[in-house]
């Protein structure tokens, strides 16, 4: 176990104007000596100089750096009360200055999921600029959870919707870099058609089914033959399978309704092939 003496590296800090020639400004290389709640030590030749945590990086949910990694850094205060104080952030500049310099609306990047909500995911292009991915813009596919699309530290390629420079707030689309599987759906489908598939939500209205990812149909209760008092729910559930013929086509609206019959007690709920 390495042990650091607080005192002797607080001394180290004062005794800079005799150890070694500095300015506000000036590029250094040092290595982490030890680490704080706030702050970290860092050995600059024969000097302990301090690296607040809020230096390191834009990200404000950095966290201190190993012991032993070797950096560099930029001198931005030296005072005999607090020493040589370092900054490594301020060596590239922040990077939401030149962000409509660097990044342009349309443009694909590489990026990294680093956190997951229902609402979209959050992913970071590198120190200091992150972005969201909202959940309309995952995936074309409906009634899917984020997280069962992407997984935190996952590499995934989007497309830059907006940029807004003065909130700091990055738009961004990972399903305009999918294939549409909309794209030639009549060449896959065509009215008369029949199917089985599975239930994957049910409204008061009727039943949707997925006839594969990023596109579903609708049978609506009146194939079914139920009244107005008839519950839907009570005779079909999500994920209950059942044969369906295509009753209508609606490329340009992205639309199709299906025929069908409930199931009866002799159904057996298994997925047949495609006639």
């Amino acid at each position: 176990m390495v042990i650091f003496d607080l005192d002797k590296l607080v001394e180290d800090t004062n005794l800079y104007e005799k150890m070694v020639e500095l300015h506000v400004g000036q590029i250094v290389k040092g290595v982490v000596a030890c680490n704080f709640k706030e702050f970290s030590f860092v050995k600059v030749a024969n000097l302990s100089c301090i690296l607040p945590l809020s230096e390191i990086s834009f990200d404000t949910k950095q966290k201190c750096l190993k012991i032993g990694t070797e950096i560099e850094a930029v001198v931005i205060k030296m005072s005999e009360e607090h020493g040589i104080m370092l900054s490594i952030k301020r060596i590239k500049g922040d990077p939401w200055q030149t962000i409509e310099e660097d990044y342009k609306i349309g443009q694909r990047v590489n990026v990294k999921v680093k956190n997951i909500a229902s609402y979209g995911v959050f992913v970071e292009f590198g120190a200091g600029l992150s972005g969201l991915v909202h959940r309309n813009d995952l995936t074309i596919q409906k009634h899917v959870e984020p997280k069962d699309i992407v997984s935190v530290g996952q590499m995934i390629e989007v497309q830059i919707l907006s940029i807004d420079k003065e909130r700091q707030r990055i738009a961004l689309s990972l399903k305009d870099c999918m294939e549409d599987p909309w794209e030639h759906v009549e060449e896959r489908y065509h009215i008369g058609q029949k199917l089985s598939r599975k239930i994957i939500n049910l409204l008061g209205y009727g039943a949707f089914f997925e006839l594969e990812p990023g596109v579903e149909a609708l049978l609506h209760r009146s194939e079914l033959g139920l009244t107005k008092a008839d519950k839907l729910k009570k005779y079909l559930s999500v994920g209950d399978v059942l044969e369906v013929e295509i009753a209508t086509l609606d490329v340009e609206n992205r639309k199709i309704s299906l025929k069908g019959n409930l199931p009866t007690k002799s159904d057996d709920n298994t997925i047949e092939s495609d006639e």
